[in-house]
C-alpha cells in the first residue's frame, strides 16, 4: 500500500518536473476524457478507443464504433484544451521554481534549525559537502544521528494521517479500476529516509493550502479543472514525472546527478574531522576504563551499571559508523586515486580495528563474566560491520577477512556453555583465516592464528607454529606462543596434553628440546622413542597419515631453520640467494610489456624489508659454523632418519605426501649453490630404491623427461600438500608463478581421490628425475627407466 510519505515525495518530484513535462507533450497526444485524472496519455485515437473499450465499456458499447471514436476524440481534445489553460495557473505562470532552494521552515524567519544537530543530504550520498559550500538548503532532521546503523532495517510503522486534504490513491471513481500501480516501486533505505526527513521530521509553520500546494509557494491562483475534483488532479502530476507519454505504462529510470571531486574531497575531510573526535574520545574512555578495571581487581563488587555499558557500546558503534562513512566516501567510484589512497596513508583499517573494536573487546574480556551479555552484543555488532565493509569496500578485503576471523575467535573463546556453538564459531574463524592465508600465503601471522584454533590437536598445532616461523614473512611472536604447547609436554607445571596420543607427545617433546636447546641425551632418547613407534603408527592410522606425514615433514624442516630464529644462517643464505637472482634477472634483460609481470617479482620475498644480514664472502664460514650447531645438526639427523624409515614402506600410498614434501625440499636446496652440499647425506640409496619401485608400478614410459608441473594438462591441479607448504622460505622457488590460479575450493582441495594419488606419484617421479639432472647424487637411465646412486657415501 502506498504510504503518505511516498505520496509526498512523488508530489514534490512531479512539481519539480511539471513545466518541462507539459512542454514535452506531443501535439497529437490525447488524454482520456472519462478518467477522473489525467494520468494516461494516448498517442492516437486507436489507443484511446482500445482503452475506453476496457475501462469505460458502459459508455462505448452504447454507440457504434465509428461514432464512438469520433465522440472520444472530440471530448479528448476539449479535455486537452482545459489542461493547457490550467497549466499556467498550476505552474505559476513560468518555469517551475527550484524546490532545492525552498525550506520547510516558516517563510521569512531564520533558516537556522531549532536544534544543534548534524545535517544530512536530502537526495543522495555525498551530493554536497557537509556544510562547506553554498548549495541547496539542507533539510534538517532532528531524529537523525550518526549512531543509526547504515544497514537496511524494517521501516517503522507510522500512524495513518487522516487529513482529507492529502491525496489518497484509493479515491477513484466507483466502477472504474485504477490503471495505476497500487504498490510503490521498492526503494532504498536512503531514499525512504530522505523523503521522511523532508516531509515528516520538519513540519511547516503554516498549514498546507487546500489543494496540497506548499504554503509559501506564492500568490498564484489555483484554477480548478472542470473535469475532475481538485485532490484527484494530483495523480496526473505524479505520473507525469514517472512515465513518458510516448510509452504509456513504462517506468523510466530515475535521474542521478554526478558529484564533483571538490565536493567528494570536502565530504571526506568533514567525515574525518568528526571521526577523529570520536576516536579520541574512545581512546580516552578505553584507557580510563582499563585503569579502573585494574584498580577494581581488589574490589570484586565493583561493577559498571547497565546504562554505563550501553553508553560505551554506543560510543564505539558511532566510531564504527564514522569509519564506514569514511570508507564509502574515500573509495567512492568517482574518487580520484589520491583520495582513494588516504585510507592507506592514515592507516584507517588498522585504526578502526584497534580503537573501534579491539581495545573495547579487551576491556570487556577483563570484565568477564559480568560483561558477557554486552560482549556478545558488541561482537555481533562489529561482525556485521566488518561483513558489510567486506562486501562494499573490496580495496581492503585482506584486512576485513582477518578481522572477521579475529571476531569469530573472540566469540569462540567466550562460549563455555554450548560445545556445539564453540565448534561452530571455531569453524567460522578457521574459514576466514584460511581464506586470508590463501590470499597471502607468505604471511606467518595467519598460521599463528590457525595454530591457536587447532587445539586440542597437538600435532597440528605444532605444525602451524612451525609453518608460521618458516614463512617468507615469519611471525616472531609465535616463538612465545609455542611455549604454551611445549611447556606441559616438557614436564613444566601447567595444563597437560593428556588427550594427545603417546607418539605425538614424544615427537613434540623432541622438538621442544631442540627449540630450547636442552640436553642432547634427552633429545636422543625422544628421537629413538618416536622412530621406534613410527612404522607401527603409519600402519595403524592408514589414510590419516597422509596429513600427519605433512605435519611431521614441515615441522622437521622448521628445525633446520632454528624455528624462525632471527640469526638463522639458512634463512639469511636463502634471502641472499633470492636477492641475487632478482638482480640477475633485472640486469639480464629489459622489461617488456609482454613479460612485465614476470620481470617484476622472481619470488614472493620483499627484499626491501627482508634484506640478508650476511654477504656472499661470509657464507662459507657461516655454513661451517652452522654444521656444528646443536639445533641444526640434530634437526638434520632427525629429518633424514625419519625420511629413511618412511621410505622403507614400499607400496604404501599413505606415505607419498611425506616423501613429496621432503623431495621438494631437497630439490629446492639442490638448485641453490650455497647449500647444495648440505643434502649430500640424505638417504639417497633408500630414495633410489623407492623411485625404482614407483616407476615399475606406474608402467609409463612417457614420464621422463618432463616438467615437474606440466601446464598442458587441464586436470593438473595443486595437490593437498601444495597448499600446506606454500609460502615457506624454502618453497618459494618450487612452485610455478601461476600454479595456484586454478586452485580448488576450500572444501575440495583436501579430498583424496584416485586422480590425486596418480598426480602425486607422477610429481614424485618428476622430482626424482629433476634431482638426477644435477648429476651429483642420483642418475636416471633413459633406456632402462631406472634410477641409481652416484654418491657412494650417501
Amino acid at each position: 500500500m502506498t504510504s503518505n510519505v511516498d505520496i509526498h515525495s512523488r508530489f514534490v518530484n512531479a512539481l519539480r518536473t511539471q513545466a518541462k513535462t507539459a512542454d514535452a507533450l506531443p501535439s497529437d497526444a490525447l488524454p482520456c476524457p472519462h478518467c477522473t485524472h489525467q494520468g494516461r496519455i494516448f498517442q492516437n485515437i486507436d489507443q484511446l478507443y482500445s482503452h475506453a473499450k476496457v475501462e469505460h465499456a458502459s459508455i462505448v458499447q452504447a454507440l457504434d464504433p465509428a461514432r464512438a471514436r469520433a465522440q472520444l476524440k472530440d471530448e479528448a481534445l476539449k479535455v486537452k484544451a482545459m489542461a493547457d489553460q490550467s497549466s499556467e495557473a498550476t505552474a505559476g505562470g513560468g518555469s517551475t521554481p527550484d524546490l532545492g532552494n525552498l525550506s520547510l521552515l516558516e517563510s521569512g524567519k531564520s533558516q537556522q534549525p531549532p536544534y544543534s544537530g548534524k545535517k544530512r543530504p536530502a537526495e543522495s550520498d555525498f551530493q554536497a559537502r557537509r556544510g562547506k559550500i553554498q548549495g541547496p538548503t539542507e533539510i534538517y532532521d532532528p531524529d537523525y544521528s550518526r549512531d543509526i546503523p547504515h544497514t537496511v532495517v524494517p521501516e517503522r510503522p507510522r500512524p495513518k494521517q487522516a487529513d482529507v486534504r492529502l491525496y489518497d490513491h484509493k479515491q477513484t471513481s466507483k466502477g472504474n479500476a485504477s490503471p495505476y500501480r497500487s504498490t510503490p516501486e521498492p526503494s532504498s533505505e536512503w531514499s525512504v529516509e530522505a523523503n521522511r526527513s523532508q516531509f515528516q521530521l520538519s513540519q511547516p509553520s503554516h498549514p498546507p493550502s487546500p489543494h496540497g500546494q506548499l504554503a509559501h509557494r506564492g500568490p498564484a491562483p489555483h484554477v480548478k479543472p472542470q473535469y475532475s475534483p481538485a485532490p484527484q488532479r494530483q495523480a496526473g502530476l505524479l505520473e507525469i514525472q514517472r512515465f513518458d507519454p510516448r510509452y504509456p505504462g513504462l517506468l523510466l529510470q530515475p535521474d542521478s546527478r554526478p558529484i564533483s571531486q571538490e565536493q567528494l574531497a570536502s565530504e571526506v575531510k568533514s567525515i574525518y574531522a568528526g571521526l577523529t573526535m570520536v576516536e579520541t574520545k574512545c581512546i580516552h574512555v578505553d584507557r580510563a576504563q582499563a585503569a579502573a578495571a585494574q584498580d577494581d581487581d581488589a574490589d570484586s563488587n565493583a561493577k559498571l551499571a547497565t546504562d554505563h555499558w550501553q553508553a560505551l557500546i554506543a560510543l564505539h558503534r558511532t566510531l564504527l559508523h564514522e569509519h564506514h562513512d569514511f570508507f564509502l566516501a574515500s573509495q567512492h567510484p568517482s574518487a580520484s586515486p589520491a583520495l582513494r589512497r588516504l585510507a592507506s596513508k592514515y592507516s584507517m583499517p588498522a585504526r578502526m580495528w584497534k580503537h573501534g573494536i579491539h581495545s573495547f573487546l579487551e576491556l570487556l574480556r577483563r570484565r568477564l563474566p559480568e560483561s558477557i551479555d554486552y560482549m556478545l552484543a558488541f561482537i555481533y555488532l562489529a561482525y556485521q560491520m566488518m561483513a558489510l565493509l567486506y562486501e562494499t569496500v573490496p580495496a581492503f578485503e585482506d584486512t576485513w577477512i582477518e578481522c572477521l576471523g579475529d571476531l569469530g575467535r573472540y566469540r569462540m573463546a567466550i562460549e563455555d556453555e554450548d560445545v556445539r556453538d564453540r565448534e561452530t564459531w571455531a569453524g567460522v574463524a578457521r574459514s576466514w583465516y584460511s581464506k586470508a592465508a590463501d590470499k597471502n600465503p607468505t604471511v606467518g601471522r595467519l598460521y599463528h592464528h590457525l595454530a591457536i584454533l587447532a587445539r586440542p590437536n597437538a600435532l597440528q598445532q605444532l605444525y602451524y607454529y612451525a609453518r608460521s616461523l618458516t614463512c617468507v614473512k615469519p611471525f616472531p611472536s609465535a616463538r612465545e606462543s609455542i611455549l604454551t604447547l611445549l611447556d606441559p609436554i616438557l614436564g613444566r607445571p601447567t595444563a597437560s596434553y593428556s588427550h594427545a596420543i603417546p607418539i605425538d607427545t614424544i615427537f613434540i617433546q623432541a622438538h621442544g628440546i631442540l627449540f630450547e636447546k636442552l640436553s642432547a641425551d634427552n633429545f636422543e632418547d625422544a628421537r629413538k622413542a618416536f622412530q621406534d613407534q613410527l612404522d607401527n603408527q603409519i600402519g595403524r592410522v592408514t589414510a590419516k597419515w597422509k596429513e600427519q606425514g605433512v605435519f611431521i615433514a614441515v615441522t622437521n624442516i622448521a628445525g633446520l631453520f632454528d624455528y624462525g630464529s632471527d640469526d638463522s644462517v639458512l634463512r639469511q643464505i636463502l634471502l641472499l640467494h633470492g636477492k641475487q637472482q632478482l638482480q640477475n634477472r633485472s640486469s639480464s634483460r629489459a622489461p617488456s610489456p609482454s613479460d612485465e609481470d614476470a620481470s617484476q617479482s622472481l619470488s614472493p620475498v620483499d627484499h626491501s624489508s627482508t634484506s640478508p644480514l650476511i654477504t656472499e664472502a661470509e657464507v662459507p664460514s657461516k655454513l661451517e659454523t652452522l654444521l656444528k650447531e646443536f639445533t641444526f645438526s640434530r634437526a638434520y639427523a632427525f629429518t633424514m632418519s625419519t625420511l629413511s624409515i618412511v621410505l622403507q614402506r614400499i607400496g604404501d600410498k599413505n606415505i607419498l605426501s611425506h616423501i613429496h614434501v621432503l623431495l621438494a625440499f631437497l630439490s629446492s636446496f639442490a638448485s641453490i649453490p650455497y647449500v647444495a652440499h648440505l643434502i649430500d647425506n640424505a638417504p639417497w640409496s633408500e630414495i633410489v630404491t623407492f623411485l625404482n619401485t614407483l616407476v615399475k608400478s606406474e608402467r609409463s614410459e612417457q614420464l621422463f623427461p618432463g616438467s615437474i608441473f606440466p601446464a598442458e594438462r587441464a586436470d593438473n591441479l595443486p595437490l593437498p600438500e601444495d597448499y600446506q607448504i606454500r609460502g615457506q622460505i624454502w618453497s618459494q622457488w618450487y612452485f610455478p608463478e601461476n600454479w595456484f590460479a586454478r586452485e580448488h575450493d576450500e572444501e575440495d582441495r583436501y579430498l583424496e581421490l584416485a586422480s590425486t594419488i596418480k598426480s602425486r606419484t607422477e610429481r614424485i617421479l618428476h622430482l626424482g628425475y629433476h634431482l638426477s639432472t644435477f648429476e651429483r647424487w642420483i642418475a636416471f637411465d633413459m633406456n632402462t627407466h631406472t634410477f641409481s646412486t652416484l654418491n657412494s657415501g650417501a
